[in-house]
């Protein structure tokens, strides 16, 4: 568990429903958690229906519940790189404010991307569901997270205690938004639409997941 800069570091690996059920403890400083799943999933939103995972390519995948909401995301081991960052309520960052909660992180992640060489990113400061951000986080926008252009280059979720926020941001190292589409049940009439409006949705980051965590531990503040 390295420490820098008042941030205790932890690589954890299992599956993604066992990482997605991972508890802060309250009495913990500042922690990273850099997230090596074993599996690919399709991980829901706590208001998400689980009949929406029924989709023709649903059985490639397993589906978790995640306890924040929005839309459905897949999580892909090498495609996908999950970083979740836990603070408590007497840290300078925390916000009761769940809509500025999470600007300061984006903010971070924009000095992480264009260090990678992806500049040019904005952080999202309200809440833009979009036709299909119900059904697949990565059409919505959401505070905290990064646009580059007009794609979503990270995601941003959060799970709040009255002691701890975890925050749970995921960027994809490469964009598939079949995989994604084949996963939810959508009626035949609308699925062209969704994998029209799921094409440009993600903006990838060409790196490493390695360097991709050096990055943003660098950027974090001190």
């Amino acid at each position: 568990m390295p420490t820098e800069g008042g941030w205790t570091t932890h690589r954890l690996s299992g599956t993604v429903g066992d990482l997605h059920a991972l508890e802060p403890d309250p009495r913990s400083d500042r922690q990273v958690w850099l997230m090596s799943p074993l599996d690919t999933a399709l991980v829901l939103g706590s208001a998400q229906r689980t009949e929406i995972a029924a989709g023709p390519g649903s059985q490639e995948a397993g589906v978790v519940r995640r306890r924040s909401g929005g839309g459905a995301v897949l999580v892909v081991p090498d495609d996908s790189v999950w970083i979740d960052v836990v603070i408590g309520r007497d840290d300078p960052l925390w916000d009761d404010d769940v809509n500025r909660a999470p600007i300061w992180l984006g903010q971070v992640w924009v000095a992480a991307l264009a260090s990678l060489g992806l500049a040019r990113g904005r952080v999202v400061d309200h809440y833009q569901p979009g036709s299909w951000g119900k059904l697949a986080c990565f059409a919505s926008r959401g505070p905290g997270e990064v646009l580059v252009g007009g794609a979503k280059a990270v995601g941003v979720s959060q799970r709040r205690t009255q002691a701890t926020t975890r925050f749970q941001t995921l960027i994809y190292r490469r964009w598939d938004p079949e995989e994604l589409v084949a996963c939810l049940a959508v009626p035949r009439g609308q699925r062209e639409g969704l994998r029209d409006a799921m094409a440009s949705a993600a903006c990838p980051v060409e790196a490493q997941s390695d360097e991709v965590f050096a990055a943003f531990l660098a950027s974090l503040p001190r």
